[in-house]
């Protein structure tokens, strides 16, 4: 009688020994994907942040200008977005097709570009442009 009882003692014991260290791993694993997509800036991806080169800090693109898809036949992008700095020097369009953001220099009023892209500002709305093609453009 007295085996058994020990027996039995034992068994619980690592019966609840085990469920206790599956529960400690199952808390690590939850704890270490929260918030664990930081990319080499420490921008949280899955909670809509990027880098930006023009503010030298995380932002959310979405939450900037947007500029609308002109021709979408090409492609099943529908917006890009688009920051200019405070000084207007230079202007940042991120695009979904490209990994980084793309920086664009101001050469003349309402007008930035770099050797791909032209950004240019007619009657208060943006319009991307690549080589001689417009590619996106702000809502009147």
């Amino acid at each position: 009688m007295n085996r058994l009882l020990n027996s039995i003692m034992v068994a619980s014991l690592l019966f609840v020994s085990c469920q206790q260290k599956n529960k400690e791993a199952t808390q690590s694993k939850e704890t270490a994907t929260v918030g664990g997509d930081k990319d080499k800036h420490g921008c949280i991806a899955s909670a809509g942040y990027t880098w930006s080169t023009l503010k030298d800090s995380c932002v959310r693109p979405f939450e900037q200008i947007q500029l609308d898809i002109v021709n979408n036949s090409d492609s099943y992008e529908t917006a890009a977005f688009l920051i200019i700095d405070d000084k207007k020097h230079a202007a940042e369009v991120f695009l979904k097709e490209s990994p980084e953001s793309i920086v664009l220099k101001h050469v003349k009023e309402y007008e930035y570009e770099n050797q791909d892209y032209k950004l240019i500002q007619d009657q208060h709305c943006w319009t991307l442009i690549k080589g001689d093609k417009t590619l996106y453009k702000e809502k009147e």
